[in-house]
């Protein structure tokens, strides 16, 4: 659990203290969208890294490589940030494709209970990235390197952890590589388009919505609070989605439900931001945690065993994150020309429009196979 809570720790400390980095709107909208590029490149070499390597390997030395780009990361000038960021992204899309198919390998009888455990993880992470981080510089003197570089003290102990599962048989069989048979799937298209809307919608968010309150008049710290409360009440999305849709047989309306609560959440943050800020920030954490659950669940349960699970999850990460990139960078890019937040959480709700009405395609009963 403390690997799956770096992933999003990796990523969800740079946007409570965007603004105070030395970088123009241009190189902060492509800060946030680095990760997004890279969740979408590497994600292609999830498959046959666990091939040759095996994926509790795989995962280990991934980690290994996103202690390496946390450490990195905090160094100036830009360009350590920059390259820091770069490896975080490789290191911890690798990650993300992993998981589902060890969840599908490792616990196939308990793919709802695992599954929520999983992303409440993740949620968890970012929770604290985005809650710890502007406290962190106040009490390190104003020092924004050195609260980043604390984040890498978490990697480090996750790669301990992780250590003795390196001992774990591989399992036998055909590999986990590269295969284009899921491509000719429509299930599998339909679990790829969900998954990218999903993440523009979710990355848009996180890249944006402390700004959008600092903008607006609140203090870093508070702007920080309302990111930290929508992705720590997530954690109630993570569990009830996967749970509903399993155990229920309700994929269909876990997305619909989810759908719901992140267009009630971007309509308060569009018509009245300030008086119910944390209000809002709670619809859109269990909207889009319950989303991200929902749509791992798929990628682990449509697909027939586990190594359709890692191709699926390889397709679904690779093109979903190609699709998903242009959000946080189009928000920013509007951003800039209108010099408002009207247009761009006006395009992030169509998202979110888009998101429900293939969510709800993507949860019919049907199976992926090779």
């Amino acid at each position: 659990m403390l690997l799956a809570l770096n992933l999003r720790i990796a990523v969800g400390e740079i946007p409570p203290v965007l603004r105070d980095l030395p970088l123009d709107d241009f190189g902060r909208s492509l800060l946030v969208t680095i990760p997004v590029i890279c969740f979408s490149l590497a994600a292609f070499a999830g498959p046959p890294l666990s091939a040759r390597l095996g994926e509790e390997r795989g995962l280990l030395i991934a980690c290994a490589a996103l202690c390496a780009g946390l450490a990195l990361r905090p160094w100036w000038p830009t360009f350590s940030l920059f390259a820091g960021t770069l490896v975080c992204s490789l290191a911890v899309a690798v990650m993300n494709v992993m998981m589902p198919s060890v969840l599908r390998r490792r616990f196939p009888r308990q793919m709802g209970d695992m599954t929520a455990a999983y992303t409440m993880a993740l949620s968890i992470g970012a929770g604290l990235a985005a809650g710890f981080t502007v406290p962190l510089v106040h009490v390190l003197g104003g020092s924004v390197a050195l609260a980043l570089a604390i984040w890498t003290i978490p990697a480090a102990m996750a790669f301990v952890l992780w250590l003795p599962q390196v001992r774990v048989p591989r399992p036998r069989g055909p590999a986990a590589g590269a295969s284009i048979g899921v491509l000719r799937s429509s299930a599998a298209w339909q679990i790829t388009v969900f998954f990218g809307l999903q993440s523009a919608l979710f990355y848009t968010l996180l890249s944006w919505l402390p700004t959008i309150y600092r903008d607006r008049g609140a203090s870093p710290t508070a702007a920080g609070a309302v990111l930290a409360v929508m992705t720590a009440v997530g954690i109630l999305g993570n569990f009830v989605a996967p749970l509903v849709a399993n155990r229920f047989g309700r994929p269909q309306f876990a997305v619909a439900c989810t759908a719901v609560l992140t267009i009630a959440g971007l309509l308060g943050v569009l018509i009245a931001p300030g008086q119910l800020a944390l209000i809002w920030a709670m619809l859109l954490g269990i909207g889009t945690g319950g989303t991200f659950s929902v749509t791992l669940l798929l990628i682990a349960s449509r697909a027939k065993d586990a190594v359709v699970a890692a191709r699926l999850s390889s397709m679904a990460q690779g093109i979903g994150y190609m699709i998903s990139a242009p959000g946080p960078l189009m928000a920013g890019l509007l951003h800039s020309v209108r010099g408002g937040w009207e247009l761009p959480v006006i395009a992030t709700i169509a998202i979110a429009g888009a998101q429900l009405a293939t969510g709800l395609m993507a949860a019919r009963p049907q199976v992926v196979e090779r």
